[in-house]
């Protein structure tokens, strides 16, 4: 089975509802990762990463 993962480089909004579980973790000095998962089954990852004085955020689909 083929996984398809849209990533969208700092998107201006992102909203959720009907969230289970938010999982927050420090990967390094500079990078967040956040997992969402909601009520329906869904799973969105979120990746912060802060270089050379630019905030970069990334948001994909991870629901199997």
């Amino acid at each position: 089975m083929t996984k398809l993962i849209r990533w969208e480089e700092n998107p201006d909004e992102i909203v959720l509802e009907e969230v289970k579980l938010f999982h927050l973790e420090k990967m390094t000095e500079n990078a967040l990762w956040c997992g969402i998962y909601t009520d329906d089954g869904k799973i969105y990852h979120l990746n912060i990463v802060a270089k050379d004085n630019e905030l970069k955020y990334f948001w994909s689909d991870e629901t199997p």
